[in-house]
């Protein structure tokens, strides 16, 4: 996820150091710019209300994540207010180290300030081209970064909720006031339809552009599975284009078992983040661990805690993006059903973060754990995934029923547990860290 910060200068033209503002403000973007941002310098040092108002006409345009604001000397603090008046971004401070030009008196000076206003506000201090202050900004920044990527999320919600998974039911209010998502409402009759619509022709000739895409797939289900999962596809596709999702979920047990899969599988490649059984609030975790790793998240219920060996096995039917398998994919009938098309793989080893999220109203709740995904057998028919945890996994399963925590874990790849507690923090989150 590229997270993208605007830079604007605050100094007082009779103090020690002004004529240094621009410089401290080009070195802060050049350290920036190497720990990963995108960096938006305005190149205005803020004195008077002219370079103020020239400031907020630069941010304005903007796609900023965060704004810092390089204090190269002390600075009338209204300056910051009357630019609150235009700017609503997130605001890091950056104050330098010297004895005499009063950078963090300044800072000092504003946080009071904010602090007496609400504006939450963070600070940096340390020499401009320090990558160790960098990176603190970096790990201030993304987690505004991920809520402004969410607060532009839309999923949509395809025939509602599997009867029998009470505990999935999502809340429309508390995911657009806790994540800023917006959950898009489906009949499933809009699947459907669209499916009937399309001829065998046309979905042979479909399948025919996706073989370069399938190649690396040993084929068991039968031909008619597969054109009937190329048209679930191409309907699913359809939808996401015509309401703009960036996320979706379908009721797919037990109708739709083994038709949507590989649909999945494909549509993850292409950045919508599908789950599985109507649980829209997991289709929105995709979307966060999507954005933070940039890689396919796996879709998994936690099913089998092995005591001897300190691990849990994860795994669903098979419906996660092929970037992540460890080897041979197959297409083969869905268990229990015994039909239809599901992507059976093994996922990579590497590190991890399992992710769930559930609730309603002041219950709704982040849950966080972070392990080592290892190499594993077909131990279950679907994308397995055996991890290990630093704690016992008795003390896991105890951990998530005294904390009531639901039953589908999404996970990426990468430790992101100290963005999600800072992001839970920022968005007012429930959130529990193993």
């Amino acid at each position: 996820m590229k997270t993208t910060l605007a830079l604007v200068g605050l100094a007082h033209p009779f103090e020690v150091g002004y004529d240094q503002a621009e410089t401290l403000l080009s070195k802060t973007a050049r350290a920036l710019e190497n720990e990963g941002a995108a960096v938006l310098d305005s190149g205005v040092v803020m004195h008077d209300l002219e370079t103020v108002r020239k400031a907020a006409a630069f941010l304005k345009g903007s796609d900023a994540d965060a704004l810092v604001v390089c204090i190269a000397t002390w600075s009338e603090d209204h300056h910051l207010l009357d630019l609150l008046s235009d700017v609503t971004l997130p605001i890091i401070l950056r104050a330098y180290p010297a004895r005499d030009t009063g950078s963090l008196c300044c800072a000092h000076q504003i946080g009071a300030v904010f602090t007496d206003i609400g504006k939450t506000y963070e600070c940096v201090y340390a020499e401009p081209d320090d990558p160790d202050a960098a990176k603190k900004t970096m790990a201030i920044a993304v987690p505004y970064a991920l809520a402004g990527k969410m607060a532009h999320a839309r999923v949509g919600a395809i025939g509602g909720r599997v009867k029998g998974m009470t505990e999935i039911a999502y809340d429309e209010f508390a995911i657009k006031e806790k994540l800023g998502a917006r959950v898009v409402n489906l009949d499933e009759k809009e699947m459907t339809d669209k499916v009937a619509a399309m001829g065998d022709g046309e979905a042979k000739a479909l399948l025919e552009t996706l073989r370069p895409r399938l190649s690396r797939c040993a084929i068991l289900s039968t031909e008619d599975a597969l054109l009937e999962s190329v048209k679930y596809y191409a309907a699913l596709k359809s939808l996401a284009e015509e309401y703009e999702l960036t996320a979706l979920s379908v009721k797919c047990y037990t109708t739709y078992m083994g038709k949507v899969c590989l649909a999945y599988s494909l549509l993850e490649e292409e950045g919508i983040s599908c789950a599985c059984e109507g649980d829209v609030t997991n289709a929105l975790t995709m979307e966060l661990l999507r954005h933070l790793s940039g890689k396919a998240v796996n879709n998994t219920d936690l099913l089998y805690p092995d005591e001897e060996k300190n691990t849990i096995l994860f795994a669903h039917c098979g419906s996660s993006g092929f970037s992540i398998a460890d080897g041979k994919i197959e297409l083969a009938p869905v268990r229990l059903a015994d039909s239809g098309v599901c992507c059976r793989f093994t996922v990579m080893p590497g590190t991890v973060t399992a992710v769930n999220l559930c609730g309603h109203g002041e219950t709704f709740r982040l849950s966080c754990m972070v392990g080592q995904a290892l190499p594993c057998g077909m131990e279950f028919p679907g994308n397995p995934t055996v991890i290990r945890f630093q704690k016992p996994v008795g003390e896991i399963c105890d951990w998530i029923l005294r904390n009531g925590i639901g039953h589908h874990w999404m996970i990426g790849y990468g430790d992101f547990s100290e963005i999600l507690r800072r992001f839970c923090e920022i968005q007012k989150i429930r959130c529990h860290m193993l």
